[in-house]
């Protein structure tokens, strides 16, 4: 069983703003291999005060009050904050025991450094959502990475800690469309009351998105870095050493440098460049949406 905090930008079920924080939690909580012991906010997708209030929804609408949830920064200098104060706390309790999930801006870790310098190297491992190896484009516009970018100097401080780190990069994602297959596949067993609950949520980004990158769907974005606590087995090994410096980090870019497999692994990030198998990447999302046990509030 990994112990997982949550750190993300949470939007689903705001207008106009990604869904993909929202299913990455119902993934956490469905999944029989993941023990969800804390979540903090953070803005990035909208402002702080939506990315918190998104999530204390969903917290209510699962009836879930036994997992802590703290509000963190409102923008990239905000670094007291209730998040950073349990994330300092959790880690320092238990050294060596929690997985940092990160699918937003780092501010929270950051502002968890700033406390305690030790509170990295606390944590068991880091897993990542961000960057890019290469330009984004769609319908011929290049879209901006947006989680590193926010704050450019905690991406730097957190890719080139001395701990395992797996980063999953906007272009390793691209791998992840929810498509017309998967959107079926919601409504197909709309009998079941959380699939019920996902269409509801993500219809309107569906549609929204489709226009957007000019295919049909959404990426699934953080979702992917989710799979990857359960399911490593899926994306290959690549280990990196990241040369960013913090202007490349405020255009997103993910730079590297090739290296040996004798280094350890404090010293190198493992940067999977694809999904070895997308139906099983898929029927493990589904797999844990439908473990939810729990009725949502009006379902």
């Amino acid at each position: 069983m990994r112990k997982v905090i949550f750190d993300c930008d949470n939007s689903i079920g705001i207008p106009k703003k990604d869904v993909d924080d929202g299913l990455t939690l119902l993934f956490l909580l469905g999944s029989p291999n993941i023990e969800l012991k804390g979540i903090t906010s953070v803005f990035g997708n909208s402002t702080i005060e939506d990315t918190f209030q998104a999530t204390e929804q969903m917290l209510a609408d699962f009836k879930i009050n036994n997992i802590p949830h703290h509000k963190g920064a409102k923008d990239q200098n905000d670094l007291a904050t209730p998040a950073a104060d349990f994330l300092v706390k959790m880690a320092a309790e238990s050294p060596g025991e929690f997985t940092l999930l990160a699918t937003g801006p780092l501010t929270n870790l950051k502002a968890a450094y700033e406390i305690d310098n030790n509170f990295l190297n606390n944590l068991k491992e880091v897993v990542l959502m961000g960057g890019v190896t290469d330009p984004l484009t769609f319908n011929n516009d290049e879209i901006h990475e947006v989680n590193f970018t926010c704050d450019p100097v905690a991406a730097e401080l957190v890719i080139k800690a001395e701990l395992p780190i797996a980063l999953m990069s906007g272009n390793l994602c691209l791998s992840a469309r929810f498509g017309e297959k998967s959107w079926k596949r919601v409504k197909r067993n709309n009998n079941k009351p959380v699939r019920a609950y996902i269409e509801d949520r993500i219809t309107e980004w569906y549609s929204y998105s489709s226009e957007m990158i000019g295919l049909t769907g959404f990426y699934m974005w953080d979702v992917v870095a989710a799979v990857y606590l359960v399911a490593p087995e899926l994306f290959p090994l690549s280990r990196k050493r990241i040369i960013s410096t913090v202007e490349d980090l405020k255009k997103g870019r993910i730079l590297v440098e090739q290296t040996s497999d004798k280094l350890a692994d404090k010293e190198v990030i493992n940067l999977p460049a694809t999904i070895i198998d997308i139906k099983r990447f898929k029927d493990t999302i589904f797999s844990a949406w439908d473990a939810i046990e729990i009725v949502p509030e009006g379902y």
